[in-house]
């Protein structure tokens, strides 16, 4: 009661470490009738660190310089909603801080405070159990822009229940809340199921660093609306089956085998130039004052507020249409293909993509140029390598071509080194290509086998003119090059140490590795030649009497091996021989020596909490080894941190994840971490780590198709001091369309990572010429010549750091084609439409282009594709004005619901009057069958 009274008798509260701030402070507390009590300090596992600013957190990314000084927090305890007790628990302790802790602490519940002035003198602010919508349209800008500026925030329990209707806050917070199991009294106390068991997922962050592995705590717990593991870094987890009475987790029907395997209660991230850092411990007044729990919070607004932020996320080039797979040179440029079969390399000091070189591709079913490698030795002899569909055969080949002082490749220097047959309308080609330190090259491919009509389940078909649907043939095929991971010497000849004897008795000596599906992307440790791979796995969702479930694969191989496709599957669980003519399975094979996956994931269920399951938005699964990062030197200056480095950097390309794995000696996993979990990626197909450490992430886009708007390439880089080059974004309102054509340009969104360093100035080169036109933040450019011109933007920040320069090409004297889906009376085709099975559509397309005159049916082409979750298989390709399909789903075991058709037209103009570069305009729907 003293201190209510105190309270009310205070309408400014100044301390000996808050004078400053006097103005600022209003304290406008009301007390909630709720009465309750936590558990005392004896059930924790923790131990309290004493105060003072945080210590390095590397393992976090938190680590690194802390920008010194006391710390300035302003905490806010505005209610609109319910309203805790521990408020004035949490205000009475945070109101009197000890000055040791150097942190000056500013209380009010009045939220005119938000304004651009009343959050200047702050470093971070601290929600401290906020209800409800606390704030107008100026507020939300206001903390919006803090933000942004690279300040802090930080958010305890109920934090995450308020402003429920502002989307952005959702994004900073990570979660927001939907409900909680109810409280009950046991011995005149009132608790909530537990004590619970809490885990500490990253121990070397400042703010679980005090804490035992696991502890004891009873506290009210939320449930989410999303799981913020896909949005932030986890700190601490809970037992989620201990609270299987919550209704509602992350927006999902009551929990289940599928969703009772992670809960996480407090996380943090780097946002949008600043910091977020959440708890959802908090509820009980008696919480606060537990030591191990004081100093969670302090550590959490300590690097809310001062440690500097240490990643950036840079787009460095979208000029990409069909991206597959890329190679970092020496000096830091990138080479990166189309699976149409162009090789495009970026440049690091202009930003510029130039075409290095094209080779003739056949594109039917999941063909194309698929690999690229880069000679060990390339900065002497400039020679690259390639695998592809050749145009002109039923083969995929490997071969090797020299490159021009300019990086261009040169076409007539091509030597194969390597033939591999491919059934061409069938699936599964792999492609992918990693030299080892020995200086040998891996080479991986698919098992060239249809996988429908096998019930998800393995292809065993061995009924006559049925081979393209048994993976017998190429897969468990000693003698045949597919569904294997193939090793030879640069030259093409064979070296020691393969699967097979020179000979060629046993099996073909080419083979390293068999017994593999889909070995899309591969990589190889630079140290020691471990060689891993990620395999996509078959699509049945449930064990079968044809044998287990789909799983996609990550594998480690030491030495030559088989993995066990099509007969055995992740931790060497059988299939069982099947007669497909009469539907009878057999007994199980035998999978005694076959080598078990180190990672095995299903769709549904939470093997690997940080590979998350086919729900909500992560669709599907694609395992993809893309890159193993290695520890760097001390000259890669923008090298991850340590805790990302000896990782296997693992892609998910349907779900949007990029995850490190860290193996044992003996090859089992050890540890899964995820990368960057708070930035978007958009289907990440391959990563490679480049020249100074940093981590290049190949994005392939969002649609179906490819030519996808939001394809890119994506520069990671990491300081630990803070020291990030800003990143550069070029607006143009139009790339395209008839002269004179007017553009407006913008480099507004352009960003400058973290606390201290700004937008400084903007160098503008409209037409690629070398001279700087503008240094506005935003004009406008007339182009009054026809021609494809390449609008360059760099950016300066305040701490004179140069952004990479950006491109974006401007194609002044011609207009898109502009196509759309019809049906066969002329009617738009709206996209999700439903249609019955085995019946036959009919589409026609609608097609103009402003600088045509005609558009010949033959120039339109359609694209068939079988799609599933985010995914699809190419089936058929056709031309003309129009296009008819049976509908009927073929079978794909237990995910025929989800099965659907994606169809896309195309058409590419004749470029413009003046000779300007040809465009291409698209159309595509999703057709659904019932």
């Amino acid at each position: 009661m003293w201190y209510l009274l105190w309270m009310l008798s205070h309408s400014r509260h100044v301390g000996p470490n808050r004078g400053a701030f006097a103005t600022y402070l209003v304290v406008l507390l009301s007390i909630a009738a709720m009465t309750g009590c936590g558990n005392d300090s004896s059930n924790t596992g923790g131990t309290a660190a004493t105060g003072g600013s945080s210590g390095s957190g590397g393992g976090s990314g938190s680590g690194g310089t802390v920008i010194e000084g006391p710390i300035s927090a302003l905490v806010f305890s505005k209610t609109v909603g319910f309203r805790h007790d521990s408020i004035v628990d949490a205000v009475e302790w945070l109101g009197n801080l000890d000055p040791a802790e150097e942190i000056d602490i500013a209380l009010t519940e009045d939220a005119s405070v938000f304004s651009d002035e009343g959050l200047a003198p702050f470093d971070v602010v601290v929600f401290v159990n906020t209800t409800g919508n606390v704030f107008d349209e100026s507020q939300q800008g206001a903390l919006q822009r803090f933000i942004r500026s690279g300040k802090g925030y930080a958010g305890v329990h109920s934090a995450a229940d308020t402003e429920h209707d502002w989307p952005w806050y959702e994004d900073l917070v990570g979660a927001l809340f939907t409900t909680h199991q109810e409280a009950s009294f046991a011995d005149g106390m009132v608790v909530y199921g537990g004590p619970f068991e809490f885990t500490v997922e990253d121990g070397e962050h400042p703010s679980t660093s005090m804490l035992d592995a696991t502890f004891m705590h009873d506290d009210e717990i939320y449930s989410y609306g999303r799981n913020p593991r896909w949005y932030s870094s986890i700190l601490l987890t809970v037992d989620a089956a201990a609270v299987g009475a919550l209704p509602h987790i992350f927006g999902m029907p009551p929990m289940t085998e599928v969703t009772d395997g992670d809960h996480p209660v407090a996380w943090y991230k780097e946002f949008e130039g600043g910091r977020s850092w959440y708890t959802n411990i908090g509820h009980e007044p008696r919480t606060w004052s537990l030591d191990w729990f004081r100093q969670h919070v302090l550590e959490g607004i300590r690097w809310a507020a001062r440690a500097p932020n240490q990643y950036n996320k840079v787009a460095i080039t979208d000029q990409t249409a069909n991206p597959l797979a890329m190679a970092a040179t020496p000096d830091g440029d990138l080479y990166y293909i189309e699976r149409t079969g162009e090789i495009k390399l970026w440049r690091k000091e202009t930003g510029r993509v130039i075409d290095a070189g094209n080779v003739e591709v056949s594109l039917v079913g999941e063909n194309g140029l698929l690999g690229i490698a880069l000679d060990p030795d390339f900065a002497a002899n400039g020679e690259l390598y390639l695998y592809f569909a050749e145009a002109e055969t039923r083969e995929n080949v490997l071969a090797r071509f020299s490159t021009n002082a300019d990086g261009t490749i040169v076409s007539a220097s091509e030597v194969v080194l390597l033939r591999v047959p491919s059934d061409r309308e069938v699936n599964h080609e792999g492609g992918a290509l990693e030299f080892a330190p020995d200086g040998t090259i891996f080479v991986s491919t698919g098992d060239n086998t249809i996988p429908f009509e096998s019930s998800g389940y393995a292809p065993l078909d061995e009924r006559p003119g049925r081979e393209a649907f048994d993976s017998q043939r190429t897969s468990g095929n000693p003698f045949d090059l597919r569904g294997k991971i193939l090793r030879i010497n640069p030259d093409g000849t064979i070296p020691s140490g393969n699967l097979f004897a020179p000979s060629g008795e046993e099996g073909r000596p080419e083979i390293y590795v068999m017994g593999t599906r889909n070995p899309f992307r591969i990589a190889v440790n630079p140290d020691t030649g471990r060689l891993y791979w990620g395999d996509v796995g078959p699509d049945a969702r449930a064990d079968g009497p044809q044998g287990p479930r789909g799983f996609d694969e990550v594998n480690v191989a030491d030495a030559p091996g088989d993995y066990g496709w099509p007969f055995c599957i992740g931790d060497n669980q059988p299939y069982s021989d099947v007669d497909f003519e009469t539907g009878m399975v057999g007994a199980p094979f035998l999978c005694d020596g076959k080598v078990p996956a180190a990672i095995h994931y299903d769709y549904d269920s939470r093997s690997y909490t940080e590979l998350g399951i086919a729900q909500t938005f992560l669709q599907g699964r694609t395992a993809i080894a893309g890159a193993y990062y290695s520890t760097q030197p001390a000259s890669a200056s923008e090298a991850l941190p340590g805790y990302l480095q000896d990782r296997l950097i693992v892609t998910e390309w349907t779900r949007d994840l990029l995850v490190g794995a860290r193996f044992t000696a003996a090859g089992e996993l050890e540890s899964l971490r995820g990368v960057l979990p708070w930035e978007r990626f958009i289907r990440p197909i391959d990563v490679e780590v480049g020249p100074d450490g940093e981590l290049f992430v190949l994005e392939f886009g969002s649609a179906f198709f490819g030519d996808n708007d939001d394809a890119r390439v994506s520069r990671i880089q990491y300081s630990e001091t803070g020291e990030l080059r800003p990143a550069a974004v070029l607006d143009a309102s139009s790339i395209s369309g008839p002269t004179p054509l007017t553009v407006s340009f913008s480099g507004r969104d352009s960003v400058a990572p973290g606390r201290i360093a700004r937008i400084q100035s903007y160098e503008w080169d409209v037409d690629g010429d070398g001279t700087v036109d503008s240094t506005e933040a935003s004009f406008e450019h007339v182009y009054t010549a026809p021609g494809v011109f390449e609008a360059i933007l760099t950016v300066i920040d305040s701490e004179g750091r140069r952004s990479f320069p950006f491109v974006r090409k401007i194609n002044a004297g011609n207009t898109p084609p502009v196509l759309q889906i019809e049906n066969s009376s002329g009617g738009a085709f709206p996209n999700g439409t439903t249609v019955p099975s085995g019946t036959t559509l009919e589409l026609q397309v609608e097609a103009s282009d402003a600088e045509d005159d005609e558009i010949l049916c033959e120039d339109i082409t359609w694209d068939r594709r079988l799609g599933h979750d985010g995914h699809t298989h190419p089936e058929s390709t056709a031309t003309g004005c129009t296009f008819s399909f049976d509908t009927t789903l073929p079978d794909h075991g237990n995910l025929d619901a989800a099965l659907f058709w994606a169809i896309e037209v195309t058409y590419t103009d004749k470029g413009g009057a003046g000779g300007e570069a040809p465009l291409t305009g698209r159309a595509g729907v999703r057709i659904n069958v019932e």
